[in-house]
């Protein structure tokens, strides 16, 4: 029996894609946890594919010889459709276990990744809440205690990049956890990140899986759909990400791509912007423009995210 099935989307992943899977095959205290490992070839037009089917005989010679634990299977799927989320759809809908995690093509996991979750999902840690409830106030107590022993539907946790080769980019890694943690508190349960989530199979199959014609934010819209069920929780174990998309336009993607549409999905249950602003895939150079901040570019976001905010408003009317 399978128990946790982790799908990783891959779309032109060839410099990338040995990452997570060399990090999920090396995972600590998961001899007694069966997991398998699916890469969903998104119809990538480089050499992903051969590089996860050279992967695959790696892994299953080593596997024959007791190197590596039996209780680990790697699987390669293809989606011809392009789009995160038709690949995620199609890589969660084949999992066979009864949880089913996902990360990114050029991620590496921690190495307590997978029993971290396992123990997230089979364990009820709700009796260690009591030991600060007293300290916070009395509004926030009382919506904490509304979860209490709710079941655990889902669970997300932090990334940081491990190529932040400039300022701006160390300034992020340590802005995240202040930003999630910011918004996790406003709403009291944490919004799935696609880097870094666990979810309840029976719980994905219930809402139907991914909304498919979303191009960005399907993470964020399956953790609005699974809350009805139960509580997301926070998933103490960190994924570790390549700061690419962020390099073409360091300021959009902060403003609009992370933070309009965070809060869009959060109040409105759709994005700002249903569009990626870098394909997967393509490489880029960080070029923050300093003067940036003293044209008019800045008002125009701030502007079209003010305009697609007060549609998206008149729309759910």
């Amino acid at each position: 029996m399978i128990d946790i099935s982790v799908v990783i989307p891959a779309y032109n992943e060839e410099q990338y894609i040995l990452n997570p899977l060399k990090s999920l095959i090396n995972q600590s205290f998961v001899s007694c946890i069966n997991y398998e490992i699916i890469v969903v070839d998104n119809n990538s037009e480089d050499n992903t594919k051969k590089k996860v089917i050279e992967f695959i005989d790696y892994f299953e010679r080593k596997k024959k010889t007791g190197e590596i634990g039996k209780n680990i299977e790697i699987l390669l799927l293809e989606e011809k459709r392009r789009g995160v989320a038709f690949a995620r759809q199609t890589g969660f809908s084949k999992a066979r276990g009864w949880i089913i995690a996902t990360t990114d093509a050029d991620c590496i996991v921690s190495p307590l990744w997978i029993k971290t979750i396992y123990n997230i999902f089979r364990f009820n840690y709700d009796y260690l809440l009591f030991n600060f409830l007293n300290g916070l106030p009395r509004k926030i107590r009382k919506n904490i205690l509304k979860n209490y022993n709710k079941t655990v539907v889902g669970a997300t946790g932090l990334i940081r990049f491990y190529d932040d080769d400039s300022y701006e980019l160390q300034i992020i890694n340590k802005l995240i956890p202040m930003f999630l943690g910011v918004g996790n508190l406003f709403w009291l349960s944490p919004a799935l990140h696609g880097s870094n989530f666990a979810i309840l199979k029976e719980y994905f199959l219930k809402v139907g899986g991914f909304n498919t014609d979303l191009k960005t934010g399907e993470d964020l819209d399956l953790g609005i759909k699974i809350s009805k069920f139960g509580k997301i929780v926070f998933l103490p174990a960190i994924v570790y990400s390549s700061s690419r998309r962020f390099r073409k336009n360091l300021l959009k993607a902060i403003l609009i791509y992370t933070f309009a549409n965070f809060l869009s999905h959060r109040l409105l249950g759709k994005p700002v912007f249903n569009e990626l602003d870098i394909a997967r895939g393509q490489k880029d150079n960080l070029k923050l423009n300093l003067n940036f901040f003293k044209d008019q570019n800045l008002k125009n976001i701030l502007q079209e995210i003010r305009e697609k905010i007060n549609f998206l408003k008149s729309d759910k009317k």
